[in-house]
């Protein structure tokens, strides 16, 4: 989501233009945390639209051997199929600004799984709120939707939709108004990944979950987390609780009589 007061332009605005497109494209597309959904003003959707499509026409797919290739193929060729069917599905609702059809290089189109990535859109906020198919579905692959909104409190809302999320990332240059966004989605995702240009290069990046961290959002999204770096390990640990005194507990660990 591109916080309502950010312009065309300017390094918030490009900052989420270069993520979206990296994302996409990332693993062709095909990982948890991949992005589904783009938030801007809607004033904005032109000028994102345009920037989003100038950067996903330099994405090459192709066999990742040929060195003009830039982006792989999907895992395999059933999940290009439920690829295709999930982009009917959405573009049912949807208005399909890059079709991701692309002619192969080297590739054999009769074996490959190649797709090139997807940009849908809704052109306009009211659309955003009678197509419930962007919000409800999400596609395995490089597919993503961008959404305009009215104003904050109507971006936020049409962020609940997804129903659970792994994670949401905000782009912005105030300081006051990301932290203030931030704790609004916070309830409905795992984790809020807020990047303004001051710690652009310092970022972890939408989709690189940290070890330490819960992995899982609430819904279904996990139903409140999905095993993931030092919590994979439970799975290996046998645990059990001991109720005392907290006099036998503190011999027990100092720790354990807090």
């Amino acid at each position: 989501m591109l916080l309502p007061n950010e312009v065309a332009g300017r390094p918030a605005f490009d900052l989420l233009v270069k993520e979206v497109v990296r994302e996409m494209t990332a693993l062709s597309g095909q990982k948890s945390t991949e992005i589904r959904r783009v938030f801007v003003a809607e004033a904005l959707y032109d000028a994102a639209a345009d920037a989003l499509l100038a950067r996903l026409a330099k994405a090459t797919v192709d066999n990742p051997r040929n060195e003009k290739v830039r982006m792989g193929a999907l895992v395999n060729r059933t999940q290009l199929a439920a690829l295709k069917q999930g982009l009917a599905h959405l573009s049912a609702q949807a208005e399909v600004l890059h079709d991701g059809r692309d002619a192969l290089i080297d590739a054999d189109a009769v074996i490959a799984c190649c797709v090139s990535p997807t940009l849908l859109g809704k052109r306009d906020a009211a659309g955003s709120d009678s197509a419930d198919r962007g919000h409800d579905t999400g596609v395995f692959g490089p597919v993503a939707t961008l959404v305009p909104y009215r104003e904050t409190k109507h971006a936020l809302a049409l962020v609940r939709r997804g129903e659970g999320s792994l994670v949401t990332s905000l782009y912005g240059s105030d300081a006051g108004t990301l932290i203030a966004t931030a704790l609004e989605p916070a309830d409905s995702h795992d984790r809020v990944h807020v990047i303004s240009p001051d710690m652009a290069a310092l970022q972890t990046r939408y989709a690189n979950v940290m070890p330490q961290s819960l992995h899982g959002g609430p819904d279904r999204a996990g139903g409140g987390e999905v095993p993931g770096g030092l919590h994979a390990l439970n799975f290996y640990h046998r645990r059990s609780a001991v109720q005392a005194d907290t006099e036998v507990l503190a011999h027990l660990h100092p720790s354990a009589a807090l």
